[in-house]
């Protein structure tokens, strides 16, 4: 299965925001410099994640994006719908079907549609703060707190 790589850095940009001090938040060119992705490609992904009410953009001079809600009351689903779409992850063209001169519902379609509500209900259970937690056991958070903290120093 292969997934856009819009969704780690969907996930990412969500996980920079929850380190904003309150009433702060990061442009879309921090962002883009930190993500390294053009300031396009940012801002389409940035829409995405607003459109999705994951994130929240704050207009004038000292604009920028900003979480919607905590952390723990956003799943890798709702990331991953909101970066991928809600179209079933297998399109079946009936091949079986043709292929075993049947007219009955494709059994793969089936099946596959089992593994993908299986897969779902597994990404609703996983917030974006537990990713967070891990995050944290495997890297040094005081320097992206840094970081955030060099680019709303104006903000505050």
């Amino acid at each position: 299965m292969k997934m856009k790589s819009g969704m780690e850095q969907a996930v990412s940009v969500l996980l920079l925001l929850s380190r904003l001090p309150v009433q702060a938040s990061l442009t879309s060119e921090a962002i883009s410099q930190r993500l390294r992705v053009s300031p396009s490609y940012l801002k389409k992904l940035m829409r995405t994640l607003v459109q999705a009410g994951l994130a929240e953009s704050l207009p004038g001079t000292k604009g920028g994006f900003t979480l919607t809600k905590p952390l723990a009351d956003i799943t890798l689903y709702d990331v991953y719908q909101a970066v991928e779409g809600r179209g079933s992850m297998y399109q079946g063209k009936g091949l079986l079907q043709s292929v075993f001169e049947g007219e009955s519902h494709c059994v793969l379609e089936t099946v596959m549609a089992e593994i993908e509500d299986k897969w779902s209900n597994l990404m609703r259970e996983e917030s974006l703060q537990h990713v967070m937690d891990r995050v944290g056991e495997l890297y040094d958070l005081e320097k992206i707190d840094d970081w955030v903290i060099k680019q709303v120093k104006g903000q505050l």
